[in-house]
């Protein structure tokens, strides 16, 4: 019989542990093998993919996958992995519900027929797939280069240091990482890949010029690239207005020479539109390539739309806004004088401005200017200007001015403040409160909440340091973290921990700051650890062969960080809540007990093991409680997450279990002899059979010169 146990530790009881439930799980395999049909099922290697639940033994994950269920056994040597990048144990999985996985067994799930394989299968890699994306996409630019390392700058002024990834890269060009959540509540991000942006665009030039021909896809594709072109201007205005003075020039230069070269290739190819709708208005919506149309109209098409003349009389005006320059920095109540050029093939009728998105002033006559006035409480304002030509067509450009303020911008941390209450707790001490308007004190081992007010406008991004160690910054209200106070290991009586250092600095979108700190006394937890064992009773009665469950708790277990359970000298650590474990107790030497001149109890009947007539020579054994016993020694200790221990034993006397005889089955069928020994009385016991070592599911009665008719079946 096995020892089944909780999850532990020790590598060697962990791998005869697996061992024994392969040999199980290969008679497992084998039944469904034997019922599976050869035809037309899928076949499956050593990779897939599946729903899996964890085995009510706690060493197996059961799966559905393409239509099959199979058993794969977790070994000390299986990395199971939670994205992003969380390596746990199998008893961290969740317990009694399906989850999907992925997985990398050591063999063939099935043969070629798709019939199960017999062969017990271990994991070697088991991947729990998150029920949403925890990747995407992130555009920046390389705003420092050196050798083969790039600092990436993002939108939000945050920096993202890509070291050794920057082989082929130059200083301010586009990129694209390939991120992912750091953890399961999407908090922090790894960066995965790297590529140019460039690539997407020569993707897009070969598309466009392999549609060039085409009236109807050019002006789509020209739109499409108008959107990106202009997501990622604004995207270097936005760099420029929330990244520090070191990258700050560089970022503008950068959408300076953009803007410039956007302009000159849309002066080149600004037609697309314009061809489009020329020829929608031939051939109508049910068109949507040149291809879906008769020799007639495509005619009609190329001459019309694709006239150099009248493409030319059909253009857009283009215009510029020259002053002040992109990515400008004004102040609040500043008067702005904006100068915009246009020009157009035959002409300009007028040029309108628009200030936070109200129309203020339309000319009609160059040169272009007009005066605004920033106002109060913003960060920045954006600025309009589209020209009108005769023909109803328009063309705009927009730049977006950084505000900058006064040094307004305040901090102040108000969870937790250090308070001068002394408060008496429920052993009669006194201590320091350190969480304001609390009676409750911080100490070691607490998840503690961490908040700050924020004054000031526009876009104001605090960091919090913690002992000296800055977190993730926070760039939206609420200001607030949470943090978990870790445990020192104190020598021997000193008196409090060290005192937990809190800082906090803002900054808003001009650069300015302003800082905050608090230091919070932290004082020892220590943890009474009072252990009970529950199961099983004190005046339990067990026999030899029996499953003893054996449970115990605390007056806290979630101060609890292990259990350890010894029973029979062998130690085992559970980490579970409520702490459990499962003992079998041995059953006595396997050798036939001695006879005496009591008439035995005859039984007969047939043998079935796994759900076939056992083969011949199976050996069936008749097992009878004795009068001998042992005595089984629990202990249970309990260790805090401080480090404090506690323990609880018990003692309970273990009957043991004789070989009252045995036999060997021949034709499917036995014939045995249970007899009693001297020195003990076996009249009115339970007889217990194994048939195959394996325990039967009947039982019966032992009586003396008794005859009894029980077919065994055992699986």
């Amino acid at each position: 019989m096995s020892q089944v146990t909780q999850t532990t530790r020790n590598p060697i009881t962990r791998l005869s542990l697996v061992l024994a439930f392969a040999l199980c799980g290969a008679l497992l395999l084998a039944m469904f093998a034997s019922t599976a049909s050869a035809q037309g099922q899928p076949t499956i290697g050593r990779g897939f993919t599946g729903l899996a639940k964890v085995g009510d033994d706690g060493l197996t994950l059961n799966v559905k996958s393409k239509g099959l269920e199979f058993a794969v056994f977790v070994t000390d040597f299986t990395v199971v992995n939670i994205p992003p990048d969380e390596n746990l144990s199998l008893s961290d999985l969740p317990i009694g519900t399906e989850f999907k996985i992925a997985g990398l067994v050591s063999g063939a799930i099935t043969d070629a027929d798709g019939l199960l394989t017999l062969e017990p299968l271990n994991a070697l890699k088991i991947t729990v797939i998150p029920e949403r994306a925890t990747r995407k996409h992130k555009r920046t630019i390389a705003a420092e280069k050196e050798g083969d390392n790039v600092t990436a700058l993002g939108e939000d002024g945050s920096k993202t240091e890509l070291t050794g990834r920057g082989a082929g890269i130059e200083k301010g060009e586009a990129i694209i990482m390939l991120v992912q959540s750091s953890d399961r509540e999407g908090i922090g991000e790894k960066v995965r890949g790297l590529f140019r942006a460039k690539i997407v665009d020569e993707r897009l030039d070969r598309l466009s010029n392999a549609e060039i021909s085409d009236p109807f896809k050019i002006g789509d594709l020209s739109d499409l690239r108008k959107k990106r072109e202009d997501v990622h201007e604004k995207r270097l205005q936005m760099m420029a207005a929330t990244s520090d003075t070191g990258f700050r020039e560089f970022v503008l230069e950068t959408a300076r020479t953009f803007q410039v070269d956007t302009e000159e290739r849309r002066s080149r190819s600004g037609v697309g539109k314009i061809v489009s709708e020329c020829a929608r208005k031939i051939a109508g919506d049910r068109a949507k390539s040149i291809d879906d149309l008769g020799t007639d109209e495509r005619k009609k098409v190329t001459d019309e739309c694709l006239d150099p003349k009248k493409i030319e009389e059909a253009q857009t005006p283009v215009v510029r806004i020259t002053s002040p320059a992109l990515g400008s920095v004004v102040a609040a109540s500043d008067v702005v004088t904006v100068t915009a050029e246009a020009k157009d093939d035959e002409g300009v009728v007028s040029v309108t401005f628009n200030f936070l998105g109200v129309d203020i002033a339309t000319l009609t006559e160059a040169s272009y200017s007009v005066e605004i006035t920033i106002p109060t409480g913003v960060s920045s304002v954006a600025i309009k200007a589209t020209a009108l030509d005769k023909d109803g067509r328009v063309g705009s450009h927009d730049i977006t001015l950084r505000v900058a303020h006064a040094t307004d911008v305040g901090v102040k941390i108000t969870s937790p403040r250090e308070s001068a209450v002394v408060t008496t707790t429920a052993n009669g001490s006194s201590r320091r409160s350190t969480v304001s308007g609390s009676s409750e004190s911080i100490a070691e081992g607490d998840t503690i909440n961490i908040r700050a007010e924020v004054a000031g406008t526009g876009t104001i991004t605090v960091v919090f340091a913690i002992a000296g160690v800055a977190q993730t910054p926070i760039s939206a209200p609420p200001y607030a973290m949470t943090y978990f106070v870790p445990r020192t290991n104190p020598a021997a009586t000193t008196d409090t921990p060290p005192a937990l250092s809190i800082t906090s600095v803002a900054t808003d979108a001009s650069g300015n700051t302003a800082s905050d700190a608090v230091s919070v006394t932290i004082i020892r937890k220590t943890t009474t650890v009072n252990v009970k064992i529950t199961e099983p009773q004190s005046n339990a009665k067990i026999s030899g062969g029996d499953t003893v469950v054996i449970k115990a708790t605390t007056d806290d277990d979630s101060e609890i960080a292990f259990a350890t359970f010894s029973v029979g000298g062998v130690e085992t650590v559970d980490k579970s809540k409520p702490f459990t474990h499962t003992y079998v107790t041995p059953r006595r030497a396997s050798n036939a007990a001695a006879t005496s001149g009591v008439p035995p109890n005859v039984f007969v009947g047939k043998a079935t093991l796994d759900g076939k007539t056992a083969p011949d020579d199976t050996v069936i054994i008749a097992w009878i409680a004795g009068s001998d016993s042992t005595t089984l020694i629990i202990k249970v200790t309990a260790t805090a997450n401080g480090g404090e221990t506690g323990s609880a034993s018990m003692s309970l006397p273990v009957s043991s279990s004789l070989n009252a005889g045995e036999a060997k089955v021949k034709d499917g069928e036995y014939v045995l002899t249970a007899a009693q020994p001297s020195g003990q009385s076996f009249n009115g016991k339970t007889v217990a059979f194994t048939v195959g070592g394996k325990d039967a599911r009947q039982t019966a009665t032992w009586q003396q010169g008794g005859a009894d008719i029980v077919n065994l079946t055992a699986n």
